[in-house]
């Protein structure tokens, strides 16, 4: 269900209002400097002198008079306008409260259902009930997210009608500025976001205005992943300028998110994405979704609510250049090991962290997959080897938020540690790989295991 409550989003003002209270201030003191001026000449005598000068300056002393009124009517109407975006900020902090409540009733909601689909009643013991039990929770949250989406127009539709008397206000001051089209040179609050988001359509966030006043972003805010990435950059209080920086650097676009459609996406507790890769994927399209995971969910929440044996690192244009110089180094992962672990009939998941993530297979494939899981190159296998489903476990996996084992059986359970820690001791396997490439990773494993997996971290890989 696509819930406007998972998307809400509010208008970030995006000229201090004091900022046009100092440009008031300035062009009516200008006025008036030059209507003191004009004030110290003597017209009467400027007329009298017999020179080729005179009618000149006179005109001059009369066209800098209207000038200067006209100034400091200008000067009026700025103060005008910084009273009605103060005004409108006020309005937008009030629906800014409540439309946080929302989301975090939303988010709350999201965190019920994954907790519910994970923590089965005693009564559900074949697949066929557990399946049942999930239908059930997810009616229950779709009704719970169909009426927070009523509250969230709510929200807006009191918002549009308490601003639209200061956004005529404003709309009058526009007009007197720059007409009726956008400057060249912008400015003015980016002529007030550009008539604030057409008319309080109410699309805009303070990410996509650095966006647009740094020409990264034009025309309509694009549908999809692309708005997710902003909206999850939001949520996870990633500095605009990041973001900012991400986009140029790397020239993301909305069509970067294209890679994403159509791939079945699975959520984690946290909120975070995972998709699950088809069987045909091609190894570029698969190097791709992994990237663009990595950039949609702004941040792995490594380090968030449990202890790490590494400092998270900062999500950043530099953190995505790493990957994509990681996925280079082992691009035979996607090259040649997608089609082989999808060919033997294991499954693949996309991960936040920047790689690939699976399991199943038949008894070739299962040689691939040790102890609590085996990564090679930017492929992270599951020792589960034999599962009824392999997508519906990987789903399982993320759904819970956990790292999942094998018994002694082969039966898959949940263990306590935390997938956000697992996948970063896995990434730091993947970028050993990079390091030291094929053979010398291969040689590494064979003569210091301990040290390897010393370096990805023994609690974060569950071994203490």
């Amino acid at each position: 269900m696509a819930s406007e409550a998972a998307r809400a989003r509010y208008p970030y003002p995006l000229e201090d209002p004091a900022t046009l209270r100092s440009q008031q201030r300035a062009v009516h003191n200008l006025g008036q400097l030059l209507l003191d001026t004009h004030a110290e000449v003597d017209d009467d005598a400027l007329r009298l002198a017999e020179s080729w000068r005179s009618d000149t300056a006179t005109t001059a002393v009369a066209d800098v008079e209207v000038l200067a009124t006209t100034m400091k009517g200008d000067g009026d109407r700025l103060g005008d306008a910084a009273s009605a975006l103060a005004t409108y900020v006020g309005h937008v902090d009030d629906a800014r409260g409540d439309i946080d409540g929302i989301r975090r009733r939303y988010d709350d909601a999201v965190a019920e259902r994954a907790a519910a689909d994970r923590d089965m009643p005693d009564a559900v013991d074949t697949r066929f009930e557990r399946e049942e039990q999930r239908d059930i929770n997810r009616q229950a949250f779709e009704s719970t997210a169909s009426g927070l989406d009523g509250e969230y127009q709510g929200v807006l539709g009191d918002l549009r009608t308490r601003a639209r008397p200061v956004l005529d206000q404003l709309q009058r001051v526009l007009e007197r500025f720059v007409g009726t089209a956008p400057p060249t040179g912008w400015s003015l609050g980016e002529v007030a976001f550009d008539r604030v988001s057409d008319r309080l359509e109410l699309t805009g966030n303070r990410i996509e205005y650095r966006l647009r006043q740094e020409g990264l972003l034009t025309g309509p805010l694009p549908e999809g992943y692309y708005s997710r990435w902003l909206e999850n950059a939001d949520r996870q209080g990633v500095p605009a300028e990041t973001i900012v920086e991400i986009a140029r650097e790397h020239g993301i676009t909305a069509e970067d998110f294209e890679v994403l459609e159509g791939l079945e996406e699975v959520i984690d507790p946290d909120g975070k994405s995972y998709f699950l890769l088809p069987d045909g994927i091609s190894g570029d399209d698969a190097r791709k979704a992994v990237l663009m995971t990595y950039v949609l969910n702004a941040g792995t929440d490594y380090g968030e609510g449990h202890g790490t044996d590494f400092t998270p690192e900062a999500y950043s244009a530099d953190e995505v250049q790493r990957i994509i110089d990681r996925q280079a180094a082992n691009d035979w992962s996607y090259d040649q090991d997608v089609g082989f672990v999808h060919g033997n009939g294991g499954r693949l998941v996309t991960t936040p962290n920047g790689m690939l993530m699976g399991l199943g297979g038949n008894l070739l494939q299962d040689v691939y997959s040790q102890k609590g899981g085996t990564a090679w190159g930017d492929i992270f296998m599951v020792n589960i080897d034999d599962p009824d489903d392999a997508a519906e476990q990987l789903r399982d996996m993320v759904r819970s938020g956990n790292a999942w084992y094998a018994d002694d059986d082969g039966d898959p359970y949940e263990g306590s540690l935390d997938l956000d820690r697992l996948l970063h001791h896995e990434e730091r396997h993947s970028r050993q790989w990079a390091d030291k490439g094929y053979w010398g990773m291969i040689w590494d494993v064979v003569t210091d295991s301990d040290g390897i997996e010393e370096d990805a971290g023994l609690g974060d890989g569950g071994y203490r």
